[in-house]
């Protein structure tokens, strides 16, 4: 397993640095050119100002400007610790696997599924926010513990603040929702004081498009792939956005969507008879329903979902109702398609409207969508409330060990 790891990431590396000439070398340098950029920046005392492409939470300055401690370099140093994070995420998974006298799909999952990605992987700071959420969902059943880790993610890059979603009862919601946050409270106050322009994030969002790559903008990039629609891209907000007819109301569709699923899990919540696995399997659903109704929806977004995909698979099955793992399948489906996608047929479908990389992208996001379909559906089959009251015994159920 850790020789696999190795031999892929070692792969990874050497394509993301060109050592094996691979070739589209932009498209793993960029962002790293960007965030050495904006280390430049935080080192000097400030967040960004006036930056388009600056949309982060004020913690994610740590992972830009962590390479400067490594004397590699800024890019080298910047890939090294993208694969540290990327062996914490294994080793995560690995110590919930054995606690819970699990198989090892769950290391399988990470090891292969995230190498599916391509140099992409280790070419965003991604990684770095995942294995805090990995963390969340593995370290500790403690809600307060597990609260105060998704405030360090929720800091770093938002969606952390999803894994909520799987708390089984008000007690445990409210004091991992105290912790989450007094956690990022606490944090964007000390980043306030340190330094200018730090919460400058909260409305950079505002003036954002529609990506190419995201669910909404699917049905105008096949048509303008068939010659249907005579809209295009431009870049801009540091991604490829569609301009067009009926673009601004596939954007206000896309922006209803984000709360209609969110009504949706709290219905599920509401009516839920959780059981232990419920955190794990719940955390997979939001992150899903999140991915898929964002104006964004970048291959790196990919590295967030198939690190809670590993968790779910490393969780036992047990006697508890309806699995995740269905779901899991074509999340690992949507990473082998993406890590086509991206960048080795992305002219097709963000530059040039062709078809056989535009039909990639359709692929990629329909998966994505059956993914959040069955995977809100097996969530849903697995708490249905019996008849019978739950009682709080059958609530506390540990998951499964042989």
């Amino acid at each position: 397993m850790l020789g696999v790891w190795a031999l892929t990431r070692t792969v990874l590396f050497l394509a993301a640095t060109q050592v094996i000439p691979v070739g589209h070398e932009t498209s793993f340098a960029n962002d790293v050119r960007l965030y050495h950029d904006w280390s430049r920046v935080l080192l000097g005392g400030e967040f960004p100002a006036g930056d388009e492409k600056w949309q982060y939470p004020p913690f994610a300055a740590l992972p830009m400007l962590a390479p400067h401690l490594l004397p590699f370099g800024y890019r080298i140093g910047f890939h090294l610790l993208a694969i540290l994070c990327d062996l914490g995420i294994l080793l995560l998974v690995w110590r919930f696997s054995v606690r819970h006298g699990s198989k090892r799909t769950g290391l399988w999952a990470w090891t292969v599924g995230a190498a599916l990605l391509g140099p992409l992987l280790i070419s965003r700071y991604d990684l770095m926010v995942t294995l805090v959420a990995v963390m969340a969902l593995t370290a500790s059943a403690d809600p307060a513990v597990r609260g105060a880790l998704i405030g360090v993610g929720l800091i770093i890059k938002a969606w952390p603040v999803a894994l909520l979603a799987g708390l089984r009862r008000w007690r445990e919601l409210l004091t991992a929702s105290g912790a989450t946050l007094a956690i990022s409270v606490a944090g964007c106050g000390v980043a306030v004081l340190a330094m200018p322009h730090a919460l400058d994030f909260l409305t950079a969002q505002q003036e954002r498009g529609l990506q190419v790559e995201s669910l909404a903008a699917t049905p105008f990039a096949l048509a303008r792939a068939l010659g249907w629609w005579d809209g295009f891209t431009t870049y801009q907000h540091g991604a490829m956005e569609l301009v067009g007819r009926g673009v601004e109301t596939a954007e206000r569709v896309s922006l209803v969507a984000t709360p209609v699923a969110l009504a949706l899990l709290a219905v599920w919540w509401l009516r839920a008879a959780p059981t232990a696995r419920t955190f794990y399997d719940a955390a997979l659903t939001a992150v899903l329903f999140l991915v898929l109704t964002s104006r964004v929806l970048s291959p790196q977004y990919l590295v967030w979902v198939i690190g809670i995909a590993a968790v779910v698979l490393a969780v036992p099955t047990g006697r508890q109702g309806a699995s995740q793992r269905p779901t899991a399948w074509l999340v690992l489906a949507a990473a082998l398609l993406t890590g086509i996608m991206y960048p080795w047929v992305e002219e097709d479908y963000s530059w040039h409207g062709n078809l056989p990389g535009t039909l990639v992208l359709v692929a990629r996001n329909l998966v994505l969508l059956a993914a959040a379909i069955v995977s809100f559906i097996q969530l849903w089959r697995g708490t249905r409330r019996p008849r019978a009251a739950v009682t709080e015994r059958e609530m506390a159920e540990p998951l499964p060990t042989p």
